[in-house]
């Protein structure tokens, strides 16, 4: 499945580069199904650690958040007629797959405009990718190696925090329900900040590759939020 997904991205690539229409669609649909395949598969797993656990479900669910995040953004296309690239407006493959998919998705409320649904996808393909990165380095830091004595059990319940925080900021996202949006925005970086701070306390580590990942995950995750704190103070 790893190997199809990695294919299929880099002919999606050259697809994307070159204009080809429908078969960049087409190879785009295909790479989205094996994305919910192996979403589907890592939520039928077993793994006794339950830090391991939490990372392995809270990546498949946030995995699948995108997902919905694409089709919505497709959704929003549809609805304000506004095609992503010159060759969709042209292409009578894509025309016929666009019609299909409008005629599926494109139903009730109107959606916001398709350049501010692309942008929660950016925002999650920002923090969350950080945010288990930091996850999947403490895993390698066993416990009693700082983490302010916190156990794995108590890291699970942070990353099932900002799992549960990541989907509600999508829906308010989507909603335009605000200051909804925002505060969970802000509680979800609180989680991020308490993570990346965790992982930077270790007192020991057998492995210095281990520190290393662990330590350099923490400070870039902590680096991130900085920036979208520096973005709002642009903004204001």
């Amino acid at each position: 499945i790893v190997y199809a997904f990695v294919a299929l991205r880099f002919v999606h690539a050259f697809f994307f580069l070159m204009a080809f229409q429908p078969f960049r669609t087409i190879t785009w649909l295909v790479s989205a199904g094996v994305m919910i395949t192996q979403a589907v598969v890592a939520l039928d797993c077993s793994v006794a650690d339950p830090l391991a656990y939490a990372f392995v479900t809270g990546t498949a669910l946030l995995h699948l958040k995108l997902v919905l995040v694409h089709v919505w953004t497709v959704r929003a296309r549809c609805q304000h007629d506004d095609e992503a690239q010159p060759e969709d407006k042209t292409n009578r493959g894509f025309q016929l797959i666009s019609k299909v998919v409008g005629a599926v998705l494109a139903h009730g409320p109107m959606s916001k405009p398709p350049e501010l649904v692309e942008r929660l996808a950016k925002n999650a393909a920002e923090n969350e990718p950080f945010f288990m990165l930091v996850t999947l380095a403490l895993i390698r830091a066993p416990a009693g190696t700082g983490r302010f004595g916190m156990s794995n059990e108590e890291l699970a319940n942070i990353v099932y925090a900002f799992v549960a925080l990541r989907f509600v900021h999508a829906f308010f996202f989507l909603l335009a329900i605000q200051p909804f949006r925002t505060l969970t925005w802000l509680v979800s970086a609180g989680v991020m900040i308490t993570k990346a701070v965790v992982a930077l306390d270790l007192a020991t580590a057998a492995d210095p590759l281990a520190a290393a990942c662990i330590i350099t995950a923490a400070v870039l995750q902590l680096k991130l939020i900085l920036i979208h704190v520096w973005t709002v103070r642009a903004r204001c």
